[in-house]
């Protein structure tokens, strides 16, 4: 989990590209966003975490980032495996896979 520099203002974001990808792919990154504002519900789409930091991971709210703004952003540590395993739910739901 990552804070970037966007436009205008931070995102807190959820890194969900397979690392396999990356490294054919390199240069961006692919991420979901993190809404902490604590008035998102949680559904098929968007997901509850606790850990590192408290929010409802947005499925459907996916953005390529360039390697630049994770240089100059803050990491906050990596998802539990169980919240990722429902995170890869998600996606597959929102991506119709």
């Amino acid at each position: 989990m990552w804070t970037v520099p966007t436009v205008g203002r931070d995102r807190t974001v959820v890194i969900v590209q397979n690392d396999h990808v990356a490294e054919l792919h390199p240069g961006a990154v692919l991420c979901a966003l993190l809404d902490t504002s604590g008035e998102r519900r949680e559904s098929l789409v968007t997901v509850r975490v606790t850990t590192p930091m408290r929010g409802v991971v947005l499925a459907p709210d996916l953005y390529n980032f360039r390697l630049t703004r994770f240089e100059q952003g803050k990491f906050h540590g990596d998802v539990p495996r169980d919240q990722m395993e429902r995170i890869d739910i998600a996606l597959r739901a929102v991506l119709s896979l």
